[in-house]
């Protein structure tokens, strides 16, 4: 019998399609933060933004970790804080 060590996953919190999660985070907004092709543009870059690691593709379905995306959004520079850097 062989015992397989399975570590946890990197983010609790549930794995969401684009458009569940685009519903959680603009929550019937008029003025949504996000549009399925800012949210799917951050995707494209998910590996030079540091996105990668809340990123799942099962065969074509994509999914998103809710709780790893609120946090990586929350750890990006706002625009405010780039304009004081020179």
């Amino acid at each position: 019998m062989s015992t397989m060590n399975h570590e946890p996953p990197a983010q609790a919190g549930p794995w969401r399609t684009i458009p569940a999660l685009l519903e959680r985070l603009n929550d019937g907004s008029s003025k949504p933060s996000f549009t399925p092709d800012s949210l799917r543009w951050h995707l494209r870059n998910a590996r030079s933004n540091g996105l990668e690691q809340h990123v799942r593709r099962i065969g074509k379905k994509l999914l998103l970790n809710e709780a790893g995306f609120l946090n990586w959004l929350a750890s990006q520079p706002s625009r405010w804080d780039r304009r004081g850097a020179a």
